[in-house]
């Protein structure tokens, strides 16, 4: 469920929660005045919907290994076998032991996948690139900022299980998803929120060949690159984003602008020169829950942190209610 009104926002509140409705515009003025007008009132609500734990969403019983975060366990997903690794011997407590590990993938992405008990790892010994497996009652660690699927003794694990299947997998690296609130200067990770307060886009001249920003010099622009060149406008725009423990300016460039916005270069040029139009683009931005990966850097001018995003979907509703359930 997303873009919801600000009173659909309420009356899920009031229904989900045993707040009364002073009490819940209290706690909307309260947010509005603490974050010093920077969100909207739809903004707000979600941030207090978020706060008395209302979910819009369960969690199934069954994950994708993109909904899988550190720390938590029982996890339960169906994935293929991508790569095996070889079983490493080690001495614990003075007794030999058996490590064994493979790389696993769905459609949402990979996660390494670790086998500790004797029993589990013996049943892999014949297994192959490809075969499908489903894992119940695993427990999710960080390893080296990348997240890790183990297997313990009450872990269950079906090879080929008959009708489980899984789609074209998605080859990339899962980055550590991280509060707002815990969020350090130079972190590479993915953040899930809500768009709380969206500022106009803004326009730079950029070289067409390379992308880089170009200079102005004598009536033309330099690209150190490509020399002189006719420039290209480049969007960038700015929001502030929530996930209940705090928020975070977020900058956008390029198509991840166009992505967010849901408009074409030419639309977007039209935005430029029209309030009317960014004002109604406005309020169908607000209060979008999404999934943003990027890096944290610090504005030495605010002296704040602020997220630089590389890629940006609409969260589903999975994500949503994990964030909402820590």
């Amino acid at each position: 469920m997303y873009n919801l009104t600000y009173e659909q926002i309420i009356e899920l509140i009031l229904e989900k929660s045993v707040i009364s409705k002073e009490e819940l515009d209290v706690k909307i003025n309260s947010k509005l005045k603490e974050l010093s007008d920077l969100i909207s009132k739809e903004g707000a609500a979600h941030i207090v919907a978020n706060e008395l734990g209302v979910k819009i969403v369960t969690i199934p019983k069954t994950l994708k290994i993109r909904d899988v975060l550190p720390g938590m366990r029982l996890v339960g997903l169906t994935a293929k076998v991508i790569n095996l690794y070889e079983t490493r011997e080690f001495v614990r407590n003075g007794k030999k032991a058996r490590v064994s590990s493979m790389l696993i993938g769905d459609e949402s992405g990979t996660t390494r996948l670790v086998l500790w008990d004797e029993t589990q790892i013996n049943s892999v010994k014949d297994l192959k690139e490809s075969d499908i497996l489903k894992i119940r009652g695993a427990y999710c660690k960080e390893n080296n900022g990348y997240k890790e699927l183990h297997l313990g003794n009450n872990s269950q694990l079906i090879i080929n299980p008959e009708g489980e299947s899984v789609g074209d997998v998605l080859v990339r690296q899962q980055l550590i998803r991280k509060n707002i609130s815990d969020l350090n200067e130079n972190d590479s990770v993915e953040i899930i929120g809500t768009v709380v307060q969206l500022f106009e886009p803004r326009f730079y001249e950029a070289c067409p060949e390379c992308g880089k920003k170009v200079k102005p010099i004598d009536g033309t622009f330099k690209c150190d690159t490509h020399n002189t060149v006719i420039p290209k406008d480049v969007p960038l725009i700015n929001f502030f984003f929530d996930d209940s423990t705090a928020n975070i300016r977020v900058v956008l460039f390029r198509d991840q602008v166009l992505n967010l916005l849901e408009k074409t270069e030419d639309e977007l040029q039209e935005i430029k020169n029209s309030p009317e139009k960014f004002d109604k683009l406005k309020s169908d931005i607000l209060g979008k829950q999404l999934l943003i990966r990027g890096r944290t850097t610090k504005n030495e001018m605010f002296n704040r942190l602020e997220f630089v995003a590389n890629y940006i979907q609409e969260a589903n509703p999975v994500e949503i209610a994990q964030t909402l359930s820590k």
